[in-house]
């Protein structure tokens, strides 16, 4: 007999392939971790510089805007405004000296502006300060209110959007064809008891933050900037920013990173753009709207992919060796392992005709007689163990345990993505009223008439009793179609054992529900059953509607 201690000295062989390839990869796999964390870090504290350099401005535009609106408050009676044209001459030229003084102090204004509401106070009333060629903040005539409806935005979003949300805003970017301006503008709603005055605003050219946006400068990466509500407000390739309604698909994938909520969180998530992959990070900013930063994941993992070349390289190479010296010895050895290896694991699954070919007058020889010595008194004990435990006596169809089988192989199917099959759950109606009544004898025959009916239509090897009553059949390869077809089958079958039947007076009728698995909904077999069962109580429902036997389960 020959020894097997070659095979020993091979197997030491391998473990040393086997230990040089996790050392490869537990090498590789901290250098990604730390590449990640430096580029996490990084992102971040670019992502805080930027989101500090925003809030500066808006912050800057926001205290100006209060600082306005508290000056309104303290200083302007409203009668007097729309009746002493003396009194309202002077307001609006303390007004217009507060604003440039003001947004001067706030820099990067476009325009600072007090309208009040025109119905009451006239429609080209107020004050309106924009930025002069010498960068001065100039009174110019206020624009007409009354010749602009809400949806002319480019001319009036400043006024009629914030009066509709009752608070203070940010309204998006827009033209503003007034001045002839891209801008965004904090706008703040006036209410003196109770009753709305009007709005006080500033402007601030959306090309002063679209620069601070475009200044990030890591390894090819970009930013981007977002509304609370998830719109984007510019963006390098969408300088008039886009709708979220309008995402396209990559947009649609990433936005679940772009939420305020998530934003706080600072954590660096992987996307997709252009069908190129990115890392991207968010954070918010103090008035809720969202900055996001993106890199190449090219970029990123650049010195990680150059490891791992080198790395596969020197693999290769080792594993070139190896094989080139033990090539006989796998020939010899290793193929017939692997044969018995693959045979004693289909027998393993329950494959019991697996035929094993392997002879030789070694150990491996002797247990490979062995295993198939094995599988033939365990395919011989099985088949008698299988007659007595996955058949239900009285009906003859499987019983509870062979059903939990056919589950288990569906959920290891599903899990696989190779289910296809359909599951139709039966309960026999008015079974307690014959068992009641005529005795359960009778209902014992109402049972076995009802497997009779399923075993001719499905198969004895589809039908499952599960329960006093209960029945299910699951069969593969078919559809919602088949469904139809096997109900129109079983109806009339029904039928026809009800004209011929004279052992009972009672009709059988059974309830039932059928369905086919969903690949994209359905995520285990309990899933396709819990559909088909509800449809089965939907027709129970249906068939005890009316009837003062009603059976509950």
């Amino acid at each position: 007999m020959r020894s097997i201690r070659t095979k020993l000295f091979l197997l030491i062989f391998g473990s040393m392939l086997g230990l040089f390839a996790l050392m490869s990869y537990v090498s590789i796999h901290l250098l990604n971790k730390a590449i990640e964390e430096d580029i996490s870090a990084s992102m971040k504290m670019i992502v805080n510089e930027k989101i500090y350099a925003l809030n500066s401005d808006f912050n800057r535009v926001e205290n100006g805007t209060r600082e306005l609106e508290k000056y309104i408050n303290n200083n302007l009676d409203t009668r007097l405004l729309r009746s002493n044209t003396e009194y309202k001459n002077g307001f609006y030229a303390d007004l217009a000296d507060k604003c440039a003084d003001v947004g001067g102090l706030v820099g990067n204004v476009a325009a600072v502006y007090f309208r009040p509401e025109p119905d009451k106070f006239g429609s080209t009333s107020g004050v309106f300060m924009t930025v002069n060629s010498n960068g001065e903040l100039v009174s110019v005539e206020p624009a007409d209110i009354s010749q602009y409806t809400k949806t002319d935005r480019d001319f009036v979003a400043w006024y009629y959007e914030p009066l509709e949300k009752g608070a203070a805003t940010w309204v998006k970017p827009y033209h503003n064809k007034n001045i002839n301006v891209y801008m965004m503008s904090y706008v703040i709603p006036i209410y003196k008891s109770n009753a709305f005055v009007g709005v006080v605003g500033m402007d601030i050219k959306m090309s002063s933050i679209n620069t601070i946006i475009d200044s990030v400068d890591y390894k090819d990466g970009f930013a981007f900037l977002l509304s609370d509500d998830g719109d984007i407000l510019y963006h390098r390739e969408y300088p008039d920013g886009v709708e979220m309604k309008r995402f396209n698909s990559d947009m649609r994938a990433t936005a679940k990173y772009l939420t305020p909520q998530e934003a706080s969180k600072r954590k660096m998530h992987k996307c997709v753009w252009k069908s190129a992959d990115y890392r991207i990070m968010a954070g918010n900013l103090d008035n809720d709207m969202v900055l996001a930063v993106c890199v190449p994941e090219d970029q990123i993992m650049r010195i990680s992919k150059s490891m791992k070349i080198q790395m596969f390289a020197i693999f290769c190479i080792v594993l070139a060796t190896v094989f080139a010296i033990f090539w006989r010895l796998m020939v010899i050895i290793v193929l017939p392992i692997r044969e018995l290896t693959k045979a004693s694991t289909r027998i393993a699954k329950g494959e019991l005709n697996t035929a094993i070919t392997y002879r030789s007058g070694d150990e491996i020889g002797t247990l490979a007689k062995s295993v198939s010595k094995m599988a033939l008194e365990i395919r011989e004990y099985f088949s008698y163990i299988h007659s007595q435990a996955y058949s239900d006596a009285m009906t003859g169809v499987g019983n509870k345990a062979a059903y939990m089988d056919v589950v288990k192989r569906m959920d290891e199917k599903i899990s696989e993505g190779m289910a296809a099959f359909i599951v139709i759950v039966f309960d026999v109606n008015g079974l307690k009223n014959v068992n009641d009544n005529l005795g359960h004898e009778y209902g014992d025959m109402l049972i076995t008439d009802a497997a009779d009916i399923m075993k001719r239509v499905f198969s004895a090897e589809n039908v499952f009793r599960i329960g006093g009553d209960e029945f299910i059949v699951v069969i593969e390869n078919q559809d919602d179609d088949n469904i139809a077809e096997y109900f129109k089958v079983f109806d009339e079958e029904v039928r026809v054992f009800n004209e011929q039947n004279v052992r009972y007076d009672h009709n059988l009728a059974v309830s039932k529900g059928g369905v086919s698995y969903i690949q994209d909904e359905d995520e285990a077999y309990k899933d396709v059953f819990k559909r088909a069962d509800d449809m089965m109580y939907k027709d129970k429902e249906e068939f005890y509607r009316g009837r003062n036997d009603r059976r509950k389960r």
